[in-house]
């Protein structure tokens, strides 16, 4: 069965020492420890380091999390966060290396979740604002198996960097974040977030990462898609493009047929949040489908997890998608001439018979691309 659980045993998540712990949630049979906590070997470390004084030796220091908003339903999460690559690190690192995730419930809020991003580094003789460097991205997956002793998790808000500056150790980076939902019919649940705390400190359910290797903190359980589940994707109205690992059709593929939905084209507005180069292609042209239904075709039978790229040129591409049976977040839309908003909703549950994937609109949405993976193998 896809997603595959991802997860350290509940005694890692109890905030308390025990079990074999090395450290607090850290060693043993935990995630390795990201601070200087205890350990007892090399590999009770993230940094692969146990000291002589048996504590594990930090590749990030200084770290401080301080919530802005700490009223449990708010319609804009937004903390503060600071920290330094630590000189023990090893060698510099290139800014587009770094990212740092927060963990979060999505709880039915409304798309598209906007991020915004103030970020400021200091080598150690120079404060210089890098805000528009930032890329801002997020991530969603299907919730995992409820456990009552753990906060479950079914999305992350990722900052990264599209620059190849060097970042030498002891810099220091400062960020102010925050990210609003697209209306506030429906809160966020702070109360639910994994990443949440209403007390300011070092915070080690945000996690900072270089590259594929983890520098702080623990991610909470999550279900996530191995490569082999991904089955198919398609850029409306676009040409094929790779996104990630993932390959995505034409749909003017000769194989493939969309019944319904005018084309689409824009390309001189900006994506918000900034994009990636292939994402930003894939969101210049779409879909427009008004009420009522189309057909994408031929689709194998089976039951799949889907995704779906949208996005707005107008405020009035406002609208709820279904898949099937299975109905989407609402997508409410914001755009000018220059900006347009989007976001990649789902995972939601599918079950495709007949050889088609069969989509409804209530409202109106810009349908920029699809993507499945496999619920069942």
């Amino acid at each position: 069965m896809f997603p595959v659980p991802v997860s350290y045993p509940t005694h890692c998540y109890n905030h308390s020492l025990g079990d074999g712990e090395t450290g607090v949630d850290c060693g043993g049979q935990c995630a390795p420890c990201w601070s200087n906590q205890a350990c007892t070997q090399a590999a009770d470390c993230l940094s692969n380091q146990c000291a002589s004084n048996k504590t594990c030796v930090p590749l990030i220091t200084a770290l401080t999390y301080t919530p802005i908003e700490i009223a449990a339903q708010t319609p804009r999460p937004k903390f503060n966060l600071s920290f330094t690559y630590s000189v023990d690190s090893g060698p510099p690192m290139l800014l587009r290396e770094l990212t740092v995730r927060y963990y979060f419930r999505h709880n039915g809020v409304a798309e598209p979740i906007a991020p915004s991003s103030q970020v400021t580094i200091d080598p150690g003789n120079s404060q210089s604002d890098i805000s528009t460097k930032v890329l801002t991205s997020v991530h969603r997956f299907p919730l995992p198996a409820q456990d009552p002793n753990v906060l479950s998790t079914d999305s992350y808000l990722e900052i990264a960097f599209n620059d190849s500056m060097t970042v030498t150790p002891g810099t220091k980076f400062t960020f102010t974040e925050d990210f609003v939902a697209g209306n506030i019919d429906q809160l966020f649940d702070q109360n639910s977030h994994y990443s949440f705390t209403k007390t300011a400190g070092a915070n080690q359910t945000l996690t900072v990462h270089r590259g594929s290797t983890r520098l702080w903190g623990v991610e909470p359980p999550m279900a996530l898609f191995p490569e082999c589940a991904f089955a198919f994707g398609v850029n409306m109205n676009g040409p094929a493009l790779t996104i990630g690992a993932e390959s995505l059709v034409a749909e003017s593929d000769a194989q493939l047929t969309f019944s319904g939905g005018a084309p689409y084209s824009n390309k001189t507005a900006k994506p918000l949040p900034t994009s990636d180069a292939a994402t930003t292609t894939l969101l210049s042209t779409a879909r427009t489908l008004n009420t009522g239904d189309s057909v994408l075709r031929p689709v194998l039978n089976g039951k799949y997890w889907a995704y779906a790229w949208l996005t707005s040129s107008v405020p009035s591409a406002t609208g709820t998608l279904s898949f099937g049976a299975t109905v989407a977040d609402k997508f409410v839309g914001s755009a000018n001439s220059a900006n347009a908003r989007w976001a990649l909703v789902g995972p939601y549950l599918v079950d495709v018979t007949g050889g088609s994937l069969q989509l409804t609109v209530d409202g109106s949405a810009q349908l920029a691309g699809l993507k499945l993976y496999e619920a069942e193998h």
